[in-house]
């Protein structure tokens, strides 16, 4: 008689300690759900010669909305390496890096937006490193402004650098890791002073310079105010000449295709040529260089490159939508999206564009 109360009892505890247990609860409620895989970018490294970055060790940086974060990978023999990436818009910063050279070797910078953007060409130009000291008087000049200016545009080094500009050290030390190769023009400035130096940076290496800083005096400064406004009315008067050269180009052409002349046929105004037109056969499609390119590209991109390497590298964004039947707005789309990668230049035409072969990835 004294076993079964104590065996009730035993039932109950087991009931209610079965009812706490996460297990027991995990089980009521069902299986966790899936999370969500991030979307997959392909990228392909291509250097700016047409060559594929095959196996190459490249340090990345992106960001985006939410994060900044490093990667580090290595490309295979086609130059390709995934990413996996989060909604949203993103800025890839790109740098090859080899151990047996003072500085940096190639760079790339690249925007894109996930998801719809699955392929991605990254073309990595010649770079390198910027170090140096600014002093005044052989005396260092800590905290001082160092800014620095290149022509080339291959790649925006300025983010890169986290900006164009940088505060030197306690020894007026200071460092710029990717520039592109060529010539910069690198300044100095501190309460006051003031000085600049030419650097001609060198693919691969780290160039050092030294930038004196002497008194600014007003003379300077109004001889550097002279300098910009003699710019200025310059490039104002190129401008107003071209604007004009524009508009007689554009009346001739109407007065060309008003009528055409007695006895002979009247020609098409769309299927005019442009007058620099003149230089087909230079494109080799099937060039190594020409052919790394065009493997990345869409099937509507490759045709629209391939047109435009047989028109001598360049055609009117009307010639190619006759030519190739293309509606307007996805040629504007696939064109731009080839200005993105660097293969074509987009050129402001009248009310037309001109849409230009990157003349360096297929020579």
């Amino acid at each position: 008689m004294l076993m079964r109360p104590v065996l009730l009892a035993f039932f109950a505890f087991s009931i209610l300690f079965a009812q706490d247990d996460p297990f027991h609860q995990e089980a009521q409620q069902g299986p966790p759900s899936v999370p969500s895989l991030p979307n997959t970018v392909w990228v392909y490294a291509v250097f700016s010669n047409g060559t594929p970055a095959s196996q190459v060790p490249v340090v990345l940086l992106l960001r985006s909305e939410k994060s900044d974060t490093i990667y580090r990978a290595i490309t295979d023999y086609s130059g390709g390496f995934v990413l996996f990436v989060d909604r949203g818009s993103h800025q890839l910063d790109a740098l090859i890096d080899f151990p047996s050279t003072s500085g940096i070797d190639f760079a790339a910078t690249e925007d894109f937006a996930a998801p719809g953007k699955s392929n991605l060409t990254v073309i990595f130009y010649p770079a390198g490193s910027l170090a140096g000291r600014a002093a005044s008087k052989d005396s260092p000049v800590p905290q001082a402004t160092i800014s620095v200016s290149c022509p080339s545009s291959a790649f925006n080094y300025s983010r890169i650098n986290g900006g164009s500009k940088v505060l030197a050290g306690e020894a007026g030390e200071f460092l710029f890791k990717a520039l592109p190769a060529g010539s910069c023009l690198v300044s100095a400035y501190h309460k006051g002073k003031a000085g600049s130096q030419e650097a001609s940076i060198v693919a691969g290496e780290t160039t050092m310079v030294s930038i004196e800083m002497g008194n600014k005096s007003s003379e300077d400064d109004l001889l550097l105010m002279a300098i910009v406004g003699l710019a200025a009315a310059f490039g104002l008067w190129l401008f107003l000449r071209g604007m004009g050269s524009m508009k007689a180009s554009k009346q001739q052409e109407k007065k060309e295709n008003k009528a055409p002349a007695k006895g002979k046929a009247a020609k098409k105004p769309g299927n005019r040529a442009p007058k620099q037109l003149t230089d087909a056969g230079i494109y080799d499609a099937s060039s190594p260089k020409a052919t790394a390119v065009l493997s990345t590209l869409s099937e509507r991109e490759r045709e629209i490159v391939l047109f435009l390497m047989r028109s001598g590298g360049r055609a009117k964004r009307s010639q190619i939508q006759h030519k190739l039947l293309i509606p307007k707005t996805s040629l504007l789309r696939n064109l731009r999206s080839l200005e993105r990668k660097n293969i074509v230049k987009l050129h402001p035409f009248g009310r037309n564009l001109l849409a230009e072969i990157n003349g360096q990835i297929f020579r």
